[in-house]
């Protein structure tokens, strides 16, 4: 399978500044769905907390962002040792190949690019595998996971949208104990059934299983970067002793243990956005030319079936007012795959009637 160069591996959604400087319009003039983050946040509480630690940055953060991991295992109801956070979960996905020293990989494609990039860090040979589903990427794990040393696997898959349950994955990740599983559930908390979905109550008595949770998606507070993982107190403290101190810098921090203290709002914006994916899947799935798949979190993955590349659609939807994020970058994916993000009715309004405009014609 053709592996991604890096610069196209580089490229990612929520580059909406971008796209306006380059038409000359206002970045308000633009509804960016190349961006997978809750339309509903941040919540207040966050915002508030962020206004106070301002006046705190002529100190130093916390090395170890020590309150954040002990709010993070509160949340979770386990020992903070198990937890460590990061400047966002990019930074613990590059730690874990080096940390680990990964040789030979398993990486089911397409996936986050940053997998790819961070396992190339340290030399590791990656066994590329292509799937777009749940059950195509268990075979895949199945065929070539006793060759692998280290598999990142993103739970719910992006971009795909498919999520693998979470029994077949523990059973898997219990026969093949020699291989270190690292499983990004970046957008769990976008499942109604996010808590019984989790791997990462199950992390903490196992020596080869990683689970990476972001705040930054459900929060919708990306430009802080804040994420974390949780895994048995043996690997955390291998992580942590190469880990830079600082990473997490004081509002970020602030923003964190706010977020967590809103029991509601992830409740809250499941509630919203769940219903609205489905509507959303349904009406792509009627559009002329158009194939969605059924999503699992809070966003779509859609192929155009004939006469047009996903590239000319993201250059006729930017002259509508739409951004959509062009799949053709992510290596095992072609020039005919588009992703978009579930938002507001009306702005998924807006993306149908710009998508009928122009398969329509």
């Amino acid at each position: 399978m053709a592996t991604g160069n890096i610069e196209g591996l580089r490229e990612h959604g929520g580059n909406i500044k971008r796209h306006a400087e380059r038409l000359g319009v206002d970045t308000d003039a633009l509804v960016d769905f190349s961006s997978n983050i809750n339309p509903y946040g941040p919540p207040e509480g966050v915002i508030e907390a962020v206004k106070l630690a301002v006046s705190g940055i002529h100190e130093y953060p916390e090395q170890q962002a020590e309150s954040l991991v002990e709010a993070i295992a509160r949340s979770l109801g386990i020992d903070s040792r198990s937890v460590v956070a990061g400047n966002g979960t990019i930074e613990l996905i590059y730690l874990m190949p080096q940390v680990f020293k990964a040789k030979k990989a398993l990486l089911i494609v397409p996936s986050f690019t940053e997998y790819e990039l961070s396992l190339r860090k340290p030399g590791a040979d990656i066994m590329y595998k292509g799937a777009l589903s749940a059950e195509d990427a268990l075979r895949s794990i199945e065929d070539y996971l006793r060759h692998a040393d280290i598999a990142m696997i993103g739970n719910p898959n992006n971009p795909c949208g498919y999520r693998i349950e979470k029994d077949r994955l523990i059973e898997i990740i219990d026969r093949y104990t020699s291989c270190l599983w690292v499983i990004d559930e970046a957008f769990i908390d976008f499942a109604r059934d996010r808590a019984e979905a989790s791997l990462a109550s199950d992390s903490i008595e196992r020596d080869n299983l990683v689970v990476l949770r972001s705040l930054t998606k459900i929060y919708s507070i990306a430009g802080l970067r804040l994420g974390y993982m949780v895994a048995s107190p043996g690997i955390t403290a291998k992580v942590r002793g190469e880990k830079y101190p600082w990473s997490i810098n004081s509002l970020a921090l602030a923003a964190g243990i706010a977020a967590l203290r809103d029991g509601d709002f992830i409740s809250r914006s499941v509630d919203l956005l769940a219903n609205e994916a489905q509507r959303l899947y349904e009406e792509l799935s009627g559009i002329n030319r158009l194939a969605a798949y059924e999503p699992a979190a809070n966003y779509i993955l859609v192929k155009v079936e004939s006469g047009m590349s996903s590239s000319h659609l993201q250059e006729e939807l930017l002259r509508r007012g739409v951004v959509i994020r062009d799949c053709s970058s992510y290596t095992g994916m072609d020039d005919r795959h588009f992703r978009v993000a579930v938002k507001r009715p009306e702005d998924n309004d807006r993306l149908l009637d710009a998508l009928r405009d122009v398969f329509n014609r």
